[in-house]
């Protein structure tokens, strides 16, 4: 046997960690080879010293660290953020909508009660106002089409 072997029985003997079995071989195998006893006495007063210096000192002791495991974000707490978001979008595009429809309903309505105060002439002054410019459409009865125009 080996001298790691030998040093590895002798510390999971010391530590109770070898079954009854193992132990009484590897006790027959120190009565037949002295070297190895000095070994196991060696290894015992390790162990020994080493039980008495953690007791005496627990703070040298490792910490056990107990292992968190990752667990998994619940449904509940996914789903109320992304559905707060999408109500959220909803109730902004309802309100974009609304206010979009309200808009054309009185430019309609304008547009329509120019178009029938005055005739329908096409406007010579196109000024560019921008990227976001108004137009107005009527219809022209005379002509029987609409009439798109730049206020």
């Amino acid at each position: 046997m080996n001298s790691e072997t030998l040093r590895a029985l002798l510390a999971d003997r010391e530590l109770g960690e070898l079954s009854s079995d193992v132990a009484e071989l590897l006790d027959a195998y120190l009565e037949v080879v002295p070297a190895a006893r000095a070994e196991a006495d060696a290894v015992t007063r390790a162990v020994h010293t080493t039980r008495e210096t953690i007791r005496r000192f627990p703070d040298l002791a490792p910490a056990l660290e107990t292992k968190v495991e990752p667990r998994g974000i619940p449904l509940v707490h996914w789903l109320v953020p992304q559905l707060t978001r999408a109500a959220a979008l909803v109730a902004v595009a309802a309100l974009a909508g609304w206010l979009g429809y309200r808009a054309g309903l009185t430019t309609a309505h304008s547009g329509a009660t120019q178009a029938s105060n005055t005739t329908a002439t096409p406007v010579a002054d196109s000024r560019f106002q921008g990227l976001w410019t108004h137009y107005q459409v009527a219809y022209d009865p005379h002509r029987g089409a609409f009439i798109v125009a730049n206020p």
